[in-house]
């Protein structure tokens, strides 16, 4: 029996000769919930583009093993790199901004600090967390991308750090352009999408974004969540490169 609800992850560095090994939630969600025994075949994805179809061996207390029998076809990943530089808002906010814009294909998530920001972020367990909402994000959309979760960081020092290494730097803003610069969605370019958390940026921040280039992008007159806002900002752009 092939196991086609859902797909299984696996980091790269659990494939071997041939097998891989599902540790943790991931094994006990093929043996325990699923009822998978020695024989049935799932599907496992690696995080960085590939998907297999695997049978599985055995199980034990410590994990679950399984052969791998044939690499398959992935779900074609976005045509740009797109992060989302998304400011830090309640946790079930950031999570569900998280969880839908990895479905969407995002390539990287940057937590920041804004003017507006009224909560907190600490590394360590909050970020153990999102990395859990992505790994179930790309089971649930198919995808065999992780996107990479970066540490919380404020603005200002994201911009003079890594501002100049992105093709093309976008913010959510009211009064922005109705779509994104054509010259910044090029195929295999890299885009940095910035949305605020409640109240959107500052006058001293969207300064700031001016002044490394980065150009406004309306997401339409409601006025949106900071979640939503985030999800409608990653397929307004996707839509525009045609991978929605």
């Amino acid at each position: 029996m092939l196991i086609t609800t859902t797909y299984f992850y696996a980091p790269p560095g659990n494939f071997s000769k041939g097998k891989v090994f599902l540790d943790g939630e991931e094994a006990h969600h093929l043996t325990r919930v699923l009822r998978a025994k020695v024989g049935d075949e799932f599907i496992v994805v690696n995080g960085i583009g590939d998907s297999f179809k695997c049978r599985l061996e055995k199980s034990h207390a410590k994990g679950a093993v399984g052969k791998v029998i044939e690499q398959i076809e992935s779900v074609v990943q976005p045509k740009i790199k797109l992060s989302l530089c998304f400011g830090v808002v309640r946790p079930k906010q950031l999570e569900i901004a998280l969880d839908w814009a990895t479905q969407l294909g995002i390539n990287e998530f940057v937590p920041l600090v804004t003017d507006f920001t009224v909560r907190e972020i600490k590394s360590g367990t909050r970020l153990e967390r999102l990395q859990k909402i992505a790994i179930r994000a790309i089971k649930q959309s198919k995808r065999s991308w992780l996107p990479t979760i970066c540490d919380v960081v404020e603005l200002r020092e994201f911009l003079n750090r890594r501002g100049k290494n992105f093709d093309g730097l976008i913010y959510a803003d009211p009064d922005g352009l109705p779509s994104p610069p054509k010259r910044m969605i090029q195929p295999d370019g890299s885009v940095a999408l910035f949305v605020g958390p409640e109240g959107g940026f500052s006058h001293a921040e969207k300064n700031e974004l001016a002044e490394h280039n980065a150009v406004p992008l309306s997401l339409g007159p409601a006025r949106l969540r900071a979640e939503t806002a985030a999800v409608i900002g990653v397929a307004k752009i996707f839509a525009w490169t045609g991978d929605l």
